[in-house]
């Protein structure tokens, strides 16, 4: 029988072994006019009006789109079977003209192809890697494995995703080798005051707890740690929190910022999101920030994964004070 000692023994080996970023993170070269995109679709499938509308948004930055194989793909609820979707990546990984790879949507799938990605591709030849949702999978992993900053961001697909506010947000982070600087968040909820420093982790709220014991865990240790979802019942945000909690990982984290919950009402008698957010959030002794612009809205911030910002939860404010990308 384990004894109180050594169940707390346990427990703390258990917390020492959660993930950090490595040291020496790499950022990749920035984006400029005229520069090809990669336009992958590692999760689910695409409607023909997504593809069109994903080429359009990218040429309206003064990119060149290029289409990769699993756009075009389908596999049930998949782009295409795992091994064409990890394909697509590594083509775009590898070849040396495309300087970003960016997912056309999300849905499901990432997570089946992590462990075919060619992480040392990306860490002999940096490029922006951006998404959300579904795709913080690999924007964590490529992180911890090549040690290359990524970015959670825009799909291309969505609808006026690149609007003049989101593309403000993409052009700071993506195409300036100037600081990104303070991001303001004035319509954001306080639920614990302070200041706290820490890389930037983290992303959609369900792949962050499917991620957790797995070797592509995200690395919250010392973290700011950003979290989103979509169509989830407050219950279930409650549950994979809690799920967050005890394990350690979120205690691990030296702040909190949520972006939106959409969609996420309950369907019966129920606490709201917000209050599950508070109740789950509110105590854990760093400063935590809910309703930022972050997730599945169109107007949303483009945060550089494993690069050290400044959260001011007392302000409203997330200070990135160094560019996303090198000149």
């Amino acid at each position: 029988m384990t004894t109180r000692g050594e169940f707390l023994a346990l427990t703390m080996a258990g917390a020492c072994a959660l993930p950090e970023f490595p040291t020496g993170m790499r950022k990749p070269p920035m984006l400029r006019k005229g520069d090809s995109v990669g336009l992958i679709a590692p999760a689910s499938p695409l409607t023909d009006a997504e593809i069109e509308r994903g080429v359009e948004n990218i040429r309206s930055l003064g990119l060149q789109p290029v289409l990769g194989s699993s756009v075009s793909a389908g596999d049930g609820y998949l782009a295409g079977g795992d091994a064409v979707r990890a394909a697509d990546f590594n083509r775009m990984a590898r070849d040396s003209r495309i300087r970003a790879i960016i997912a056309l949507r999300g849905g499901y799938g990432t997570m089946r192809i992590l462990d075919d990605l060619d992480y040392s591709a990306i860490a002999r030849d940096p490029k922006v890697i951006m998404g959300f949702s579904d795709i913080t999978a690999i924007l964590n992993a490529v992180a911890r494995r090549s040690a290359v900053v990524t970015f959670h961001g825009p799909l291309a697909a969505k609808e006026s995703v690149f609007d003049d506010v989101t593309r403000g947000y993409f052009e700071r982070a993506c195409m300036s080798p100037d600081p990104i600087g303070a991001l303001h968040a004035p319509g954001a909820s306080v639920v614990t005051e302070g200041r706290a420093r820490g890389r930037i982790a983290g992303g959609n709220l369900s792949l962050v707890a499917s991620l957790m014991a797995t070797p592509y865990e995200v690395p919250v240790r010392g973290a700011l740690l950003v979290l989103e979802d979509v169509d989830e019942e407050p219950y279930r945000i409650d549950r994979m929190l809690t799920q967050l909690r005890l394990s350690g990982a979120i205690k691990a984290a030296t702040g909190v910022i949520f972006g939106a919950c959409t969609h996420c009402a309950a369907s019966g008698p129920s606490m709201t999101a917000q209050e599950v957010l508070e109740d789950r959030l509110g105590r854990l002794g760093v400063p935590v920030l809910t309703g930022v612009p972050v997730g599945h809205i169109p107007e949303q911030w483009v945060l550089p994964i494993g690069l050290e910002a400044v959260l001011d939860a007392s302000t409203r404010t997330l200070e990135i004070p160094e560019a996303g990308v090198r000149a």
